[in-house]
């Protein structure tokens, strides 16, 4: 049997991921060096009031998409 803490992925990793679909959302408008600095400080915003920290980093994408489609 697998050992259930070996499944999860790296908090970094989902943050690559994230800031990888939101630059593909974002057409190549907005490089992924600025998506990824967006979304590493939505994520970070999140956490310091979050109790669960399970879907964070899809919230934090959601945040970086919406601020760098407004500004």
């Amino acid at each position: 049997m697998r050992d259930p803490r070996r499944l999860q992925v790296p908090i970094e990793k989902q943050l690559d991921q994230a800031a990888e679909e939101v630059t593909r959302r974002l057409a190549g408008r907005i490089g992924y060096q600025t998506v990824r600095r967006t979304v590493t400080d939505a994520y970070r915003r999140l956490s310091a009031q979050a109790k669960v920290h399970g879907f964070l980093p899809i919230l934090a994408a959601r945040s970086a998409d919406r601020t760098l489609r407004s500004g």
